[in-house]
């Protein structure tokens, strides 16, 4: 699907993009992350760490909570001033995980990972849905 974009007087710009929420559109999440995160600036680095957080962000809603009534899960970008932010909504319920098994564990960790990764993580749930929104400063 096409990403839309739209530029502001003051600079900010803004992209959406909605994908199926299907695991076969991970690398579509990715390269529209990738490509907005080298278009601001970011470092390779933090380029790579900008796109790791978004594909577990996305991962996690697809696996975890619900598509729209089209099938599909909403992705924006919001780019102002030296601050990228990259949204993933979903329309599931959101479930903190239970921090209760193994170390080593594969579950559960996917907000503590993203954290590590860009600069600022905000979860924002609501009745009809879950955004979580990822962070990256310019250095």
């Amino acid at each position: 699907m096409a990403a839309s974009e739209q530029h502001d007087a003051a600079g900010r710009a803004e992209s959406e993009l909605h994908l199926p929420a299907r695991r076969s559109e991970l690398s579509a999440a990715r390269k529209y992350a990738g490509d907005v995160g080298a278009e601001f600036g970011l470092d390779a680095d933090g380029c790579y760490d900008f796109v790791l957080a978004v594909n577990e962000a996305v991962t996690n809603a697809i696996r975890h909570g619900a598509s729209d009534e089209r099938g599909l899960i909403h992705l924006s970008i919001v780019a102002d001033g030296e601050r990228v932010t990259f949204s993933v909504r979903d329309f599931g319920s959101f479930v903190m995980p239970v921090m209760d098994g193994p170390v080593n564990s594969d579950h559960g960790r996917g907000l503590a990972m993203m954290a590590g990764l860009v600069d600022e993580v905000q979860l924002e749930i609501e009745p009809g849905g879950t955004t979580v929104r990822l962070s990256k400063v310019r250095t």
